[in-house]
């Protein structure tokens, strides 16, 4: 007859303690979080934890193969199988299983991935593109079994990938970011006093350049058409309050615009598309002509919506 410890669904078979697997995941969130084991082991035996963790490891039937472990600001570990719909504003990890079925103890090679999700994960993405993919892909020498074109084109796209993720950086934080155009590192050897700049110049940067004027110039235009009413067309019923929020952050946008124009590097392309005699040239003149007017009179608006506060 079999002992107590022995028999079916007792304590001591079913304590997450006792499964390698919840031990291994174990490991992994106590050094990745840098907290104390015990931690791990109260959350993992907690009654909302062990459903989770359960079908997570046997693969059940209609079981996301996806396990989140969070830790809240007044550092309460908690699990989830879905991703949060709003960033939290500590670390993360996850545990994503490859394949269908129970979790080998220990896993089999490419059976489990896991990994850590920072709090900014744009700001993190956005440096991995910056620091790891583009160098890679940019460097010349991994390109030498590559045709030109296939060469370009693998360029031409790394650049608008990191334009692309720096407007969005832009637009979370409520700010309009002006990505510089391909080649513009290259603005500070070229002398625009040279006579034969026009003969010099590398056409595909004007080009580059030419192009860039066009995207800033809806972004901007974006930018400058914003009204303060349209809360109240699209239904919500705004306060007096949402109304200053509005004309304050039109005024540091504005101004965020106004010093990326003014930096010395887009001086300097300015003053390429003048001596070039490229047709861009008053178009860009006239985006900065609308952006000054603009932040002239942001303040006083402001100002306005204070006092009608």
């Amino acid at each position: 007859m079999a002992g107590p410890e022995e028999e079916e669904g007792s304590p001591a078979e079913d304590a997450p303690g006792s499964d390698p697997r919840v031990r291994l995941l174990g490991e992994r969130v106590v050094r990745s979080l840098r907290l104390k084991p015990e931690r791990w082991e109260r959350c993992a035996g907690s009654p909302e934890a062990q459903p989770l963790l359960r079908g997570f490891l046997e693969g059940a039937a209609g079981q996301p193969p996806l396990l989140l472990v969070t830790l809240s600001p007044a550092g309460q570990l908690a699990l989830s199988t879905q991703l949060p719909a709003s960033p939290g504003r500590s670390k993360a990890l996850f545990f994503l299983r490859r394949g269908p079925g129970p979790l080998s103890a220990p896993p089999g090679p490419g059976e489990l991935l896991y990994g850590d999700l920072p709090a900014s994960s744009l700001e993190h993405f956005a440096a991995l593109v910056e620091e790891v993919v583009a160098p890679v892909l940019a460097n010349q020498k991994n390109h030498h079994s590559w045709p030109h074109v296939v060469s370009q084109d693998i360029m031409r796209h790394v650049h608008s990938l990191k334009s692309n993720i720096f407007v969005v950086i832009g637009q979370v934080k409520g700010k309009t970011l002006l990505p510089l155009p391909a080649g513009s590192e290259r603005m500070e050897y070229i002398d625009c006093e040279n006579e034969k700049i026009v003969e010099l110049v590398d056409k595909s940067l004007v080009h580059a350049i030419e192009s860039t004027v066009i995207e800033w110039s809806y972004q901007i235009q974006g930018a400058l058409k914003r009204e303060s009413s349209e809360p109240l067309l699209q239904g919500s019923n705004p306060n007096p309050k949402v109304e200053l929020e509005f004309w304050k952050n039109r005024y540091e946008d504005l101004e965020c615009i106004y010093n990326q124009l003014k930096t010395q590097k887009v001086r300097k392309m300015a003053e390429l598309l003048d001596r070039v005699q490229s047709s861009y040239f008053p178009a860009f003149k006239a985006m900065f002509r609308d952006v000054v007017e603009g932040e002239i009179w942001a303040p006083s608006l402001l100002l306005i919506a204070q006092t009608g506060i």
